[in-house]
């Protein structure tokens, strides 16, 4: 099966490839916009004929929904008549800790000081298991959401608002080779879809500010 994934949910721009034969993957982290971006990946795997692909993962976020649109834009036209799978951007993030023996928070910069988080389980084994599913809140109600899951750890660019983050910061953006193994594991789970759809958690800020009062005044 030959095989193209791709993830643009961050300014970090991961995709990987794979056959039978040959096995190949990019990571590019640059100021220029995703579409140029993309361009370059392509570039950089002259080897792949993207018209002889069997079938095409891709990264549904959340996370930019600029970089999103584009990306799944992009590989929607390489899969025509084709399988997709879909990554969740966020367990893509949390698999850089899979064998940390404790929970993973996932946290990213949304808009106006609210996070888009998940909340993971590792092990010994590497097992990723999804605690919470994805969601948007402000810091705040977050810390409180994940008060109850010790031990853990925060990652992801929005991290840098909670005491439980890593002072390294190489764990706060997708991997390649991660999301080479997410794309193997949907495949053999044939979790496969005719449609992709990004994850959009994005409710208006009105929306979010109006909850956030609601909670504070109970």
């Amino acid at each position: 099966m030959k095989v193209f994934s791709i993830d643009t949910s961050t300014s970090r721009v991961v995709a990987c490839y794979f056959d039978d034969d040959m096995k190949c993957s990019i990571e590019l982290e640059t100021k220029a916009k995703h579409g140029i971006q993309i361009s370059q990946v392509i570039k950089k795997m002259p080897e792949v004929n993207f018209r002889d692909l069997d079938c095409v993962g891709i990264g549904i976020g959340p996370g930019s929904l600029t970089g999103l649109r584009v990306g799944i834009a992009f590989a929607s036209g390489l899969g025509v008549g084709k399988k997709f799978v879909q990554i969740n951007s966020l367990k893509l993030i949390a698999s850089n800790l899979e064998f940390y023996e404790g929970y993973i928070v996932v946290v990213r910069k949304a808009r106006e000081g609210y996070l888009y988080g998940g909340v993971y389980h590792g092990d010994s084994s590497g097992r990723l298991v999804e605690i919470e599913r994805p969601f948007i809140d402000d810091v705040e109600s977050i810390r409180e959401k994940i008060s109850c899951y010790e031990p853990k750890v925060c990652i992801g660019d929005g991290a840098e608002f909670f005491e439980q983050r890593l002072e390294s910061t190489d764990y706060n953006f997708p991997s390649a080779r991660k999301l080479f193994k997410l794309t193997v594991e949907e495949i053999e789970k044939a979790n496969f879809v005719e449609l992709v759809e990004p994850l959009y958690l994005q409710k208006s800020i009105a929306e979010l500010n109006f909850e956030k009062k609601q909670r504070e005044s109970k």
